[in-house]
């Protein structure tokens, strides 16, 4: 084998190793020595072939890329002899990509959304970040570049799929789940003026609540927070914003906090009760920020926080329980402010499709992306609506 095939193969298995450590570990915990280790081979050796950890970031990003772009040429050769389609045949599309996802996708679906999520905190992953949404763009431009009004189509999808993703890779087995996802997909494509049948939103309704159930009676034992331990919590929610859920330890949060280990402890017993304590007063925030338009901290906060519990869940299944409340709990926060937008009163699956949509692309857009709570965040999901 010559030199430059030698340099090529171990490129590949470092870059396959640093995908499967970051899927595993998440980008807090990511790191050279982790690679290394999966790779079986030395620091020294990664540094020599790629560089250091910023460089392997962005080789990890280009991989993405290849791969994106590489499964829209074999949807595009797919799709090529089909004259044209229609909302029932592009809706089985986005379904069946996001089934794929959930398989052999899973790592890039979790490496995407580690980026996305940290481009939020970290300035120096925006040119990362910007990368890859211009070719998960470019995935949909290319399969449905022919279709009518292919703009606004392709921009619900791309933002849809990114609020998605993280969730078909946690929840792809669950009946329940994909038979959601298959009405909130519905909706999000329906023609403009096509109203839902109230046995449609009846049917979503009755999915959210098979699908929430299971989570809530996980849920019933938690506290009310209040007095030291609100207080407490507030400095969790503090902690979670900043550096998100992977950070939180007891330790960081009596150092932050000032107080005793042990006082810690005794509001909160387990991990799973540090995070719920930081959750709670995130959404207590939240709540408070969507009557004060252009406070929109607490909303991203939000917005993220859900993301990344999904991410946890899959590193943690005793936290699946948390990723599907806070996912629901998100869509009613912001229902009433999203309804009268899309024509979605009593169409609750519309409501909840566009909200995933703009959520979806403030995701991927990092801190220029409105969320629920901003300013613009109207005028954008009209934009959206209209497109």
């Amino acid at each position: 084998m010559t030199s430059s095939s030698t340099k090529a193969r171990d490129r590949d298995e470092i870059l396959d190793a640093a995908r499967n450590v970051l899927a595993r570990e998440g980008l807090y915990h990511f790191s050279l020595r982790l690679v290394a280790r999966e790779a079986g081979m030395s620091v020294g050796k990664i540094r020599y072939q790629i560089g250091d950890k910023a460089a392997l970031l962005e080789a990890v990003v280009a991989r993405e890329c290849e791969i994106i772009d590489a499964r829209r040429d074999q949807w595009r050769t797919q799709l090529a002899p089909c004259p044209e389609l229609d909302p029932a045949s592009v809706t089985d599309i986005v379904a069946q990509v996001l089934d794929e996802v959930s398989q052999e996708g899973r790592v890039s679906a979790i490496v995407m959304a580690e980026i996305y999520i940290q481009a939020h905190r970290d300035p120096a992953l925006e040119p990362l970040r910007a990368r890859l949404w211009a070719h998960d763009q470019g995935f949909w431009q290319g399969l449905f570049e022919g279709f009518p009004e292919a703009r606004g189509l392709v921009r619900r999808i791309a933002g849809y799929c990114v609020d998605e993703r993280v969730f078909s890779v946690l929840l792809g087995q669950s009946r329940d789940y994909r038979l959601l996802r298959q009405s909130t997909l519905r909706a999000l494509l329906r023609p403009a003026g096509a109203q839902g049948r109230s046995a449609s939103s009846a049917w979503h309704l009755h999915l959210i609540a098979q699908l929430a159930g299971p989570a809530q009676a996980a849920l019933e034992g938690a506290s009310e927070i209040k007095g030291t331990k609100a207080a407490l919590a507030g400095q969790i929610a503090d902690a979670m914003a900043r550096d998100g859920v992977e950070a939180i330890s007891f330790r960081q949060i009596a150092t932050s906090a000032g107080v005793p280990l042990s006082t810690l402890t005794h509001h909160f017993l387990s991990h799973r009760d540090l995070v719920l304590g930081g959750v709670e007063e995130l959404y207590r925030r939240m709540r408070a920020s969507l009557g004060r338009p252009g406070d929109a901290r607490a909303g991203r906060q939000v917005l993220l926080l859900t993301h990344e519990m999904a991410l946890c869940a899959l590193r943690d299944p005793r936290l699946t329980p948390f990723a599907i409340d806070m996912r629901r709990r998100r869509a009613e926060n912001v229902h009433a402010q999203v309804a009268p937008l899309v024509d979605g009163e009593g169409d609750r699956a519309r409501s909840q499709a566009f909200t995933m949509a703009l959520i979806g692309e403030a995701m991927a857009l990092g801190n220029e992306g409105q969320q629920p709570g901003s300013a613009a965040f109207p005028e954008r999901l009209y934009q959206l609506v209209r497109d």
